[in-house]
Parts: structure tokens; sequence; C-alpha cells
């Protein structure tokens, strides 16, 4: 009676609605307002329902121009411009004298002529809604209402049996005070995969199509949540599964879901193709011919792990995994000059030095971004004269002076598409964190939760981080100009370039003014964030920062303002910074993130494998950040190791890991393996531990040639700029040019042609008596020792290391070269058939050389060579 009593009271004053007492929250919209008397909300009702319907979707007023003067935002998610619109404007769309003539009314049931369709009908629930908002003033309640806190899908997964079969999705809304609502009437739905499941975006009701597994993606309000839906391959799901063997945790979770889907996993590689796919993934680098026939010999069971561990241990993984660093954060010769103009060179190389040094020390990853995150130029301590000295230092052309030891690498935040606010939120979020915020800089993430304030909110921790250029009326600026021949006001002209002029001393030795990185809590003077913040002042409000989905920061507290964001992607909740190299790692190892693309980490791409994702996330960071903790934990599981052949059950499945996926090589890899296939026998011994003439290594920092130009064979093959927040700009994907490439270009004629293993074969068929030319080679190198003539003596040296090599080829053994051959590009031997066909191409050849140039040609424009298998 009590309980009733206060109700009724509350009812009375007006503090209570009666329809809240009245009506079940739980219970559909549909049915909720299929009368005229429930009291819609703005926000949780009449937005969400105009999104629905599609008034606010790109096609229609939700485009940046709008549609008839009339402009909502992009999936209504702008409260105050959408409230403005509605109420506002030459027609405003809300008649509040007569509610029933307003546009928003009359329009979508054809009452009035609307360029577009029929969307509901008069004294439907979706009129109800908009009448009796418009009734009850047209209130925006958005202030007022608690932030959705997340939503939940029932059922939890969508286990099909079989095509046709169809289930209905509910769709709770949680909001940040407790309350619980049904809004499945008012959710947009979207499958990932309609091959796989449709979903009818009216009712979300979902339909099977085919076999596999995909996810169905639920947005409303704020709110976007994925759920699994599923359709096994076969009969053997569930507890028809044969037995497979997990012998890792890994393993364990894949074939977890393979049992879901009834997928059998292929049989494990063969150990030649074991070891050519994990030394071109770990490496970047083909096994050598004898690598190979000694790995097949070994009969111990634990060699495939042993393997892994050398492969770790070799330089060529620090360089291969270095450039796939400098592809993610960013280092391109050609964005560097806010680092220091005409030194862009320089910085390229410094920055693979500091990260090539740390890959080598196992640094941990967390410590090695930070380096970048928290980069700055000078020491508290430090004067700008001594930084400028210390700066010279590292550029002169004699002895520089090695950058490596430096905490921080500043040349991060040096880049010409890094100046501004925004495009350092960009380029931060897709370095360190896998998110794409490209759509939120302008309107709501149509497939996340960010907004244009999240992203406000975001860009304002580096309103104060840039690049400060030297000023040169400063005093001490100008002395250290004229100190090198250079007068601080000079321009431009006949010729004339002061900054070439200032570039040359420091590479000779003499310091000059270099800018500097600041990092502050505002804007720096002087800079583009600056004078932008300066003509907005006073009329622009208070952009307070804020961490993608977490907390508001008081900047205030802290010395840099990028120290709470590196605290924050180090917190143990964080869902991005750990998540997102793992997942960039895991996708180079098997051609296909776990969440796919991989820098694309959103609410509606939910990984294909979520207990995976938590398993490896969880152990990198409780490894300390181990980076080879992570390849190593990829590369010994089963998953890694299977092969590419497929049964009935697997073929299809690209998601799920069941087999090993055919990946063209990277563009730095194939251009290796080619030189590899092809070198001499004196320069493939050599080829695995000489990195700084690779095409993984320091070869293409500044582009490929040393002078800022790419390579052509490298842009033929998909090597990224370096430019854009995408990883999409590496691609792997084959070309006509390719293929032209390796059929017929001068390059890969040379490669063949000029002084590798060909030449070696062709030179000792010239020479009769070999061994005596080996002789006399070394008696002229110890005459040119004696007489002290070093330069002779040198290349005489390099020219017998050739020469030793190439004495223990046996010409006359053609079934040897052909094994040596298939060694060299496919890192197997040739099976009896191919042994067969090849010896008689080779015999019908005018020399072994000549059959053996052939045979080579050929097997370097198949498949099996520049495909990673």
């Amino acid at each position: 009676m009590v309980a009733r009593f206060v109700l009724g009271l509350l009812v009375a004053i007006g503090l209570l609605q009666t329809d809240a007492l009245a009506v079940d929250a739980t219970s559909p919209i549909s049915a909720r307002f299929a009368g005229s008397d429930a009291r819609p909300s703005y926000q949780k009702h009449v937005l969400p329902l105009m999104s629905k319907v599609g008034c606010s979707g790109r096609a229609c007023h939700g485009s940046f121009q709008g549609q008839g003067g009339f402009r909502l935002s992009l999936f209504g998610y702008d409260f105050k411009q959408d409230f403005e619109a509605l109420l506002g404007g030459d027609e405003p769309r809300v008649n509040l004298k007569s509610p029933h003539d307003s546009l928003i009314l009359r329009k979508p049931t054809m009452q009035e002529e609307h360029g577009g369709e029929k969307l509901f009908d008069v004294g439907s629930w979706q009129y109800n809604i908009l009448a009796r908002w418009i009734e009850t003033g047209a209130k925006d309640d958005s202030a007022d209402n608690p932030a959705i806190d997340r939503l939940e899908i029932q059922p939890t997964e969508l286990m099909f049996k079989k095509p046709g079969e169809t289930m209905q999705l509910r769709v709770l809304a949680h909001w940040a005070d407790g309350a619980v609502e049904d809004v499945t009437d008012l959710t947009r739905f979207r499958t990932n995969d309609e091959s796989v499941a449709k979903v009818d975006e009216k009712t979300g009701v979902v339909r099977a199509e085919g076999a596999g597994d995909t996810h169905i993606v639920a947005f409303y309000d704020n709110g976007v949540a994925p759920v699994a839906a599923l359709l096994p391959v076969g009969k053997q799901a569930g507890p028809d599964y044969p037995k497979v063997a997990a012998p890792t945790k890994v393993d364990e979770l894949i074939v977890a879901k393979l049992r879901k889907l009834g997928i059998v996993p292929s049989e494990l590689c063969t150990d030649e193709e074991f070891l050519r796919r994990a030394s071109l993934d770990i490496g970047g680098t083909l096994p050598s011919p004898a690598e190979i026939r000694v790995f097949k010999a070994d009969t111990s069971s634990d060699k495939r792990t042993k393997k892994i561990d050398e492969l770790l241990a070799r330089p060529t993984y620090v360089a291969w995994w270095t450039t796939v660093l400098c592809d993610i954060t960013g280092n391109n010769t050609n964005q560097l000059e806010i680092a220091g103009k005409y030194h862009e060179q320089e910085w390229s190389r410094i920055w693979y030095d500091w990260i090539y040094r740390r890959v080598a020390e196992n640094v941990p990853y967390d410590e090695m971004m930070a380096g970048l995150v928290l980069a700055v130029s000078r020491r508290p301590e430090q004067s700008y004269e001594d930084y400028c000295a210390e700066m010279t230092s590292y550029v002169r052309s004699e002895k520089p002076a090695d950058f490596t030891g430096n905490d921080t690498l500043p040349q991060f935040w040096g880049r010409r598409n890094m100046q501004k606010p925004e495009e350092k939120a960009l380029v931060f979020s897709y370095t360190f964190l896998g998110v794409r915020l490209q759509c939120a800089e302008c309107h709501k993430h149509p497939f996340d939760q960010w907004t244009q304030q999240d992203f406000q909110s975001f860009q304002a921790f580096f309103t104060g981080v840039a690049y400060k250029r030297q000023d040169r009326r400063d005093p001490v600026v100008a002395q250290m100009m004229r100190a090198v021949g250079v007068e601080p006001d000079e321009g431009k002209a006949n010729g004339n370039n002061p900054g070439r002029r200032l570039a040359q001393a420091a590479r000779d030795g003499k310091t000059v003014p270099f800018p500097e990185l600041i990092a502050r809590l505002d804007a720096v003077p002087g800079t583009k964030a600056y004078k932008e913040l300066k003509s907005v002042k006073g009329g622009s409000r208070v952009i307070t920062p804020k961490v993608l989905g977490g907390e508001e920061v008081v900047l205030a507290s802290y010395a840099d303002p990028r120290e709470p964001l590196m605290n924050w992607m180090r917190s143990a909740d964080n869902p991005y910074f750990a998540r997102a190299w793992v997942n960039r790692v895991w996708q180079k190892y098997f051609g296909v993130g776990i969440i796919e693309p991989a820098d694309d980490l959103n609410l509606a791409n939910p990984p294909s494998n979520a207990e995976l994702l938590n398993y490896l996330t969880q152990g990198f960071v409780a490894s300390g950040y181990d980076m080879k903790w992570l390849h190593r934990t990829i590369a010994t599981s089963d998953a890694y190791q299977r092969s590419r052949k497929p049964n009935a059950t697997n073929e299809p499945d690209r998601r799920n890991f069941s087999h090993a996926m055919l990946r063209r090589l990277p563009a730095e890899v194939a251009m290796d393996a080619l030189s590899s296939a092809t070198a001499g026998a004196a320069e493939l011994a050599q080829f695995h531990g000489d990195v700084k003439s690779r095409y993984i290594g320091l070869k293409t920092t500044q582009g490929g040639d040393g002078r800022g130009q790419r390579l052509y064979s490298l842009g033929i093959f998909g090597r990224p700029d370096r430019i854009t927040t995408c990883d999409c700009e590496r691609s792997n994907d084959p070309t006509l040019l390719q293929s032209l490439y390796l059929y017929n270009d001068a390059e890969m004629y040379k490669l063949i042609n000029a002084g590798g293993w060909i030449t070696d074969l062709a030179r000792v068929e010239r020479s009769k008596d070999f061994p005596t030319l080996v002789a006399f080679t070394r008696k002229r190198l110890a005459e040119y020792e004696k007489a002290g003539d070093n330069v002779r003596a040198e290349k005489t040296r390099a020219e017998l290391v050739k020469m030793e090599a190439v004495r223990e080829l046996n010409v006359a053994d053609r079934d040897g070269l052909i094994e040596e051959l298939y060694l060299r590009t496919v890192s197997r031997l040739p099976t009896a058939d191919e042994r067969a066909r090849a010896l008689q191409e080779v015999n019908a050849s005018e020399s072994t050389s000549e059959g053996m140039r052939q045979m080579l040609w050929v097997l370097l424009n198949t498949k099996e060579f520049i495909l990673n298998h």
C-alpha cells in the first residue's frame, strides 16, 4: 500500500511518467508504440527511428549535402545539429502548432510529395513515435539521458543446421543508469558475409545461406555489437568431429572453432615446406641448398622448434622485421623534411638503425613504441647550442655518431603528413592502435562507436606536439649560420639556397641550427596548429582530451601531453595497443589476420576467433611485450605448420586457419629471393649474414637505390610508399606487370646472366684446367702482398674467394646441378618426373650452363617460386 501511494504521489506531481509504469521497456518497441499514449525519447527513439528507416543515411538527408535543403547528421549521432535541423531552417520539419501537419510525418507517409519511397503508414508505431514526440513538445532530452553502456544481442550465437533456416535477433540496450530496453525495432543490422548469412534489416531475422561463419552486426545509438552466425560445413561438427591433435594452446583454440564448423584441418606440411615458409616469414630469406639438405637429414623430433629459434637469432630476422616496423611507423625519406630539410636521407637511415638495434636486442615492444610516442629532441638540461652540435654529429659524412643509443626517435613526429593535430591523431591511431579514425574526423564512424566529438577529444592530445623550426632572428641561430658562411637574411636567388648550404656544412661536420620537437600542453607558437588555434580562440568550445573509449584526461597533471596516452596504452584493459601488434604479426604469418583487415580494429569487424586473439594478447603482455615470444608461439603451432593442400571440408576456408594459404612474396622478399636463386656460389654463401646490401634491409630505406628513387622492381611487387595510414599500401596481389617482369625484363636477364651462378658454370666449362687457374691466382696474390700492393691484393683476394667457391662446381654432374637448381628456387628436391624432364632439357642443350640457364628461367617463372606456401 505504501509503495502504491508513493508511486501515485510521484505521478501526481509529475516526477514519474505514467507510461513508464504501464509499459515494460523490455517488450518490443513496435508493441509499446502501437497506441498513441507512450511517450518517446528524442535520443532513444526519434533519432534511431530516422536512422532505421534511412532518413539519416548516406543516400538521403545524412549525406554531406543533404537532400531537398534538409540535412541530418550521418546516422543521427549529432543530437544538437539534428534537433536544430528539424525545428529550424526555412522549412521546419516539425510543426508544434499542428503536429500531424509536420513534414517528418507527411513526407514519409507520402501525404506530401517525397523524393524517396513510402517509409511507414499513418497510425503505425513508427508514425506514433514521431507524432507523440511532437505532441509532447518535441524536446531534446539527449543532455539528460545517461550514455549507452552496451548492446546485448540474443541469442549470443547463431548456430544453424541447414541453409534456409532462420533465427530472430533481439537487441537490448543497457544504459549507464542500469535501465534496459528492447530496441530491436530501432536497430540497424548488417551482415559481414552474405554468402553465409543474410539479415532482414527491418526485422532482424537472420537466414542461413551457405556453410561457413560470419558476424551479424547491430547498430543502435552509439552502440555496436556483433553476433556470430555459423553453419557447419559437413556432418562432422560437434560430437561427430574426429580427434585432432592440438599440442599448443593456439591449436586448442583453433580446433575448438573448427569443431563447431565441422572443418577438419589439413595435415602438417613437409619439412622442406616448413623450412621455406618459416625462413621467408621470420627472416624474409630463402633457405640455402646446404641448409635444406641438413634439415631434411635431421631426424630429431624437435628440429622444427630448434630451427625457429635459430631463425629468430639471425640478422635476417632483425632486418626483415625492422622493415615491417618501418612500414607501420612510416619511415619515408620524402616525408622527413620537417625534422630537418635536406637531411631526409640521414633521418631515414637513423630511423631504420634505431629500430634495428631494438629488434636485435629484443627490446620489449611497449618500450620501443614509447620511444616514438614520448620522443623529444633536446634533453631538459641541454642547451640549444649543444643540441645542434649533437645533431650535427649524427649527419656528418665522416664517421657519423651513433644515434641508436638515444632513448627516443623524434623523427617519427617530423613527417610532412603529421603537422596538424588531426593528422597526428590519424597517424597515431593507425600506428599504435590499429584503428582507422578517418571517418570520425568529419562525422560519426559508420561501423564503430567513434563520433566527431571523440575524434576532436583525441586530437587534443597533439595540439602541443610539433617540430619548431629555427628562428633566424634568434641571436644564437644567427651566430651559428654566420659561422658557416650563411647570412640569416639570405634568400633563394640566382641559384643560392641557404638551406642546402647549411645541410652541406653539417655534413662537413660544422655545427648548424636544427629544428627541435616540442611537446607542451598547448599549441607551439610558430606552428600551423598555433595559428589555427589562435584564429578560432574565443569562438569555439573547449575540447577536453579523452582517450578512445576511455575517460577525460586533465593534461595539467602531466609534463608531456602524450604521457597519459602511453599510460593508457600500457594499461591492462587497453583494447587496442597490444592486440593491434599481435594481430599484425599473425597476419604476416598466415596471410589473413584474426581481425581482417589487420589495421581495422573496430566493433563491427570482430575477430574470427576472439578467444585466440585474447590468449595471444594476454600472453604477449604477460611476457613483457616480448616480440620473440610472439613469433615463437605462432610459428611452433601446428596451425602455422599445416599443409597448403586442402581436404573436402576445409577448401573454402579463408578465416579459420585450417590450412596454409598461398601468399605472394612481399616486394623486398621477392627481390632477395631472385638475388639468392641466381647468385654465384661465393655470394650465396654470404647471403644470410650480409643484410645491409639486402632488399629486406637498409637498401630500401631510401626507396631502393640510396638516392631517394624507388627501384622499379620494388614498385611492381607492391612495396608501400609509407605515406597513407593504411596497411593496404603494401600490395601482395599478383599482377600482369609482375609476370612480365619475371618473364623478360632486362633486370631479370642481368640477374640470370651477369656474374651469378650460371656465369660460374660457364666459367668452369670454358676453363680446361680450373685448378691450375686457381693456383696461378694464389701465386699472384702472394706477389702483390709481398710487394705491398694493397689495392691489387684486395681485388685479387676477393676474386680468389669466388674462384674457390666455383671450383667446387662439377659441371659433369648434371643430376646434382638440377638438384641444386630446385633447392635454390623452390627449396625442395625435384620429383622423379621433374628430374627426368630436366635432364632431357639439359642434355639437349649446347652446353650444361646453357641448359641450366633455361631451367633457371623456367623455375623463376613458376608460382611455386614467387609464392610462399
